[in-house]
């Protein structure tokens, strides 16, 4: 089980809202010490994530929560956002590629029909995905862990103030 640490920020019967900060994950890898994950999340900025999850173990807005998520599922969501673009894009690029040396083009041409056929692939791929996310049948799999106590629940993923309002 991956864990995240978040806040509790609200509450409608038994589902509270948490956001979650924009840190990596592992604190390894926010320290740049890890795979690297914690870099790219600063250089892309990312924001923080708001999940609508079963509350089951009766947390309250403003408390700090850990939300695991299983790894089978990290994988799967792994793959669906990042490998299938990467292959679509790479599939893309071979046909686009393919077509240019059936339409006898020069090699500019070839790696012009190479790039769009790479971008229009793998662009219908992240549609692709965007539409699907939508869905989301796999949300029940994410759930609430436990309140985090005492100093842990400081050090929360959430600066003072709820962090980010996106």
């Amino acid at each position: 089980m991956i864990e995240q640490q978040g806040r509790v920020t609200q509450q409608h019967g038994d589902w509270v809202g948490v956001r979650i900060g924009a840190s990596s994950g592992c604190s390894a890898c926010d320290q740049g010490k890890g795979c690297g994950a914690g870099i790219f999340g600063r250089l892309l900025r990312r924001r923080p994530v708001k999940l609508q999850l079963h509350n089951a173990i009766g947390a309250q807005p403003g408390q700090a929560v850990t939300v695991g998520i299983p790894e089978r599922l990290f994988l799967r969501l792994v793959c669906l956002l990042y490998l299938l673009p990467l292959l679509a894009a790479l599939a893309g690029m071979a046909i686009g590629h393919y077509l240019g040396i059936r339409a006898g083009w020069n090699a500019l041409a070839l790696d012009g029909a190479a790039l769009a056929g790479a971008l229009l692939a793998g662009g219908a791929a992240v549609v692709f995905n965007g539409k699907r996310r939508r869905l989301s049948p796999a949300s029940s799999e994410v759930r609430l862990l436990n309140v985090v106590e005492g100093e842990a629940a400081d050090a929360c993923a959430l600066p003072p103030g709820g962090g980010n309002s996106n």
